[in-house]
């Protein structure tokens, strides 16, 4: 009977293997997301930066003269907008999940307001198109940031995981470089005292 009773309860265990991939799985995604921001904030910087339109006129004399207008003077606010958005993403890189749902709807709102330009200009060549649909991106992985970051692992989670579902380390030298060299915690309570003498000496 206490064979029986016991069964359901080992079975109802979370698997340490389905938790490690679904960790991997969210920070797959993570990266993905980041990477997509940065990568459209720095499209619609580079595509506000250039020329977008250009004049030519013939002055009196028969000389001929070309003016250009860039992106930053026919919408003075997308450089700026898209620049924010990419800072924005650059320091979620170095924030707890928290931090990065907040600097999501920054990102997503200065986004919005790059493609806002775009849109605005759309007859004055390929560079606001280009410009608009990086902004689109911005916006996008903004609004994934705000709304999946909760369930996003921290930069600690991988010791988290490792001091939960690992088996202790050997004491043994050679063990634990290894587990060094994988990104396991040195402070970890899996690898033990002896073996931390061990690496010492």
């Amino acid at each position: 009977m206490s064979d029986q009773a016991e069964a359901p309860e080992a079975a109802a265990e979370p698997d340490a293997g389905d938790e490690r991939t679904a960790l991997e799985r969210r920070a797959a995604e993570r990266t993905r997301v980041l990477l997509a921001g940065i990568v459209g904030a720095g499209v619609a910087a580079l595509a506000a930066s250039r020329g977008w339109t250009s004049t030519t006129e013939t002055g009196h004399a028969g000389i001929t003269a070309t003016t250009a207008q860039a992106g930053t003077d026919l919408a003075s606010w997308a450089l700026p907008c898209a620049l924010a958005g990419g800072a924005a993403f650059l320091a979620m890189l170095a924030t707890g999940n928290r931090a990065r749902r907040i600097l999501g709807v920054v990102a997503a709102l200065a986004g919005l307001a790059t493609a806002l330009a775009g849109a605005l200009h759309l007859d004055a060549g390929p560079w606001p198109i280009t410009m608009g649909v990086a902004a689109l991106v911005l916006a996008s992985a903004g609004a994934a940031t705000t709304a999946r970051a909760g369930g996003w692992p921290d930069s600690g989670a991988r010791y988290d995981a490792a001091a939960d579902g690992q088996a202790a380390i050997a004491e043994d030298p050679v063990s634990l470089w290894n587990a060094l060299d994988s990104g396991q915690d040195p402070s970890s309570p899996n690898i033990t005292a002896s073996a931390q003498e061990k690496g010492r000496s």
